[in-house]
């Protein structure tokens, strides 16, 4: 190891000092991608920092289409990465300097569009689980709590929004109560946490 590390070049040392810590970020990144721990969120809008959110919805754009995004920090890491590791094994095979810094920074390029499409398919398996009541319109559900008649008060249904059983408060319009154990559908939104109900015909 000694050896070989004495017959590199200058060049080759250069190399060697940017792939090994580019490396090992490379690897800590792409472990915490696959974990969830991905990179943080210090603005707190819900997309991890360096993702596109242009419409501001907290959901990344482009998780499965659009542009690829290829300058983000892990992007250039992969350059780096590749760039380090490919110009020393072209530099071992006799290549002159110039070809070797010029094919290292195409390495180095395919190693950043390669990253900016792990990402996308990585985003693409995202879910956004942020529950939206509106989505409930249409839905069927059951009495929990007997629903007072002509929004003269509160009760609660069941109902499934978005694949899961959720607990809702509910109004409805009609001249009678609705009793707890009957079957409901929902109409609209009666305000921002509550759902206007009507008996299933």
């Amino acid at each position: 190891m000694v050896l070989w590390w004495q017959s590199l070049s200058p060049a080759e040392h250069l190399l060697l000092y940017v792939a090994v810590p580019a490396t090992l970020i490379l690897l800590l990144q792409i472990v915490l991608l696959f974990l969830g721990g991905d990179a943080p969120d210090l603005d707190g809008d819900g997309v991890p920092d360096g993702v596109l959110d242009a419409d501001g919805d907290g959901i990344p754009d482009g998780g499965g289409s659009g542009p690829l995004h290829i300058f983000t920090l892990r992007g250039i890491v992969a350059f780096l990465c590749l760039f380090g590791w490919g110009g020393l094994w072209l530099s071992q095979m006799g290549l002159p300097l110039p070809l070797v810094l010029f094919l290292g920074v195409q390495m180095g390029v395919i190693g950043m569009v390669a990253m900016a499409l792990l990402l996308r398919w990585v985003l693409s398996l995202q879910s956004d689980g942020t529950l939206r009541l509106e989505n409930a319109v249409g839905a069927r559900g059951e009495v929990y709590l007997t629903v007072p008649p002509g929004r003269s008060g509160t009760g609660k249904v069941n109902v499934l929004i978005q694949d899961q059983l959720r607990e809702c408060e509910a109004v409805t319009d009609g001249d009678s109560p609705i009793p707890t154990g009957a079957a409901v559908t929902v109409l609209g939104l009666a305000g921002p946490d509550t759902l206007l109900v009507g008996p299933e015909a």
